[in-house]
């Protein structure tokens, strides 16, 4: 269940995650309903008679005769299944939009969020974190500009600055991470870094609200304000 609500619609073609998740979940019921075979740990732990397998709490964790009334049983069966069902039916509309309405695929187009953005001294720095898109390819960001209220760009970063930055410029969070490519820069998914652009300008304008826009390769792009 973790899985699939954490990750949910990850597959650019098909519903892969999220089958695994919903198999899981209903996988994991039957065996807790039922409990393991021969060849499983709790089978080898009551055939040698430990005394931890005699608790109640074992009977609930490992395998066995669940600890509830033979009338309840069916009542449990049913509920927990209508659970399973009910998961599977939401996460595949949240997912994919597969009961009503438009489908959709979140794993097609990539998703950057802007946050923490501010300018101190000769500095702009932002969290820039891919949310969304195809998880075998990057988004290769070829364009990062700062503009003015009047739109006017006032610091502009091409896709040349970008394939030139260094480490220093890049602090990644998670094992996923942005880095420098030959053309751009390049962001998989699920990767989140502080970005510090050094630039003289930055000292030199005037405090106010500013607009910082990412664009893509693909002519996507993404903003966000930034207060001097």
């Amino acid at each position: 269940m973790g899985i699939l609500l954490g990750s949910g619609w990850i597959g650019t073609t098909c519903l892969d995650e999220w089958q695994i998740g919903v198999l899981g979940i209903a996988t994991g019921f039957v065996l807790f309903l039922t409990g393991s075979g021969k060849y499983s740990l709790d089978n080898y732990l009551m055939n040698h008679n430990y005394s931890f397998t005699k608790k109640k709490w074992f009977a609930w964790l490992g395998s066995g005769k669940i600890p509830i009334g033979e009338y309840i049983f069916p009542k449990v069966v049913l509920i927990g299944s209508l659970f399973i069902l009910g998961i599977t039916l939401m996460t595949n509309q949240v997912f994919h939009g597969g009961l009503w309405g438009t489908l959709h695929n979140k794993s097609v187009k990539p998703k950057l969020e802007i946050t923490k953005g501010k300018i101190e001294n000769s500095t702009l720095s932002f969290d820039v974190f891919r949310t969304e898109g195809v998880d075998v390819y990057g988004s290769w960001v070829i364009a990062i500009e700062l503009i003015d209220k009047n739109d006017n760009i006032i610091v502009q970063y091409s896709q040349e600055d970008l394939a030139q930055l260094s480490k220093e410029n890049i602090d990644n969070y998670y094992v996923a991470k942005i880095k420098s490519g030959k053309h751009s820069l390049i962001v998989p998914l699920g990767a989140k870094a502080k970005i510090n652009l050094n630039n003289a300008s930055f000292s030199n304008i005037s405090n106010g609200t500013y607009t910082l826009k990412i664009t893509d390769i693909s002519g996507a792009f993404w903003t966000s304000l930034i207060i001097k």
